[in-house]
């Protein structure tokens, strides 16, 4: 098995990868490669495999727009929209499971 990355996660739930705004002057648009631990990685892994399976298990397709994620005061930022609350559960359930791994 390969190890998780980034790319690699963008590659396995390509509607993960970060809505980048079509604008005149990208640089303050453009997302900030991740530089997370591999355990952190991993925790990002399994909250897209739930938010996929959310979507699946309803018979929906997926509406989700990622923005950006990024560390803010020791846990994970997630910039993004979806008009389904469950989606945004998610979020914040793997928000406060990231607490422990940047201590």
């Amino acid at each position: 098995m390969h190890k998780l990355s980034e790319i690699r996660l963008y590659n396995d739930f390509p509607w993960a990868a970060p809505v980048v705004p079509d604008v005149s002057e990208p640089y303050f648009a453009k997302p900030i490669p991740w530089q997370f631990p591999d355990l952190l990685i991993e925790l990002i892994g399994k909250m897209f495999t739930e938010i996929e399976e959310f979507f699946n298990s309803s018979d929906l397709p997926i509406e989700v727009a990622i923005y950006e994620i990024k560390e803010v005061f020791g846990r994970l930022e997630i910039s993004s929209f979806s008009p389904y609350p469950e989606v945004s559960a998610i979020f914040r359930k793997y928000t406060e499971l990231s607490k422990g791994y940047f201590e």
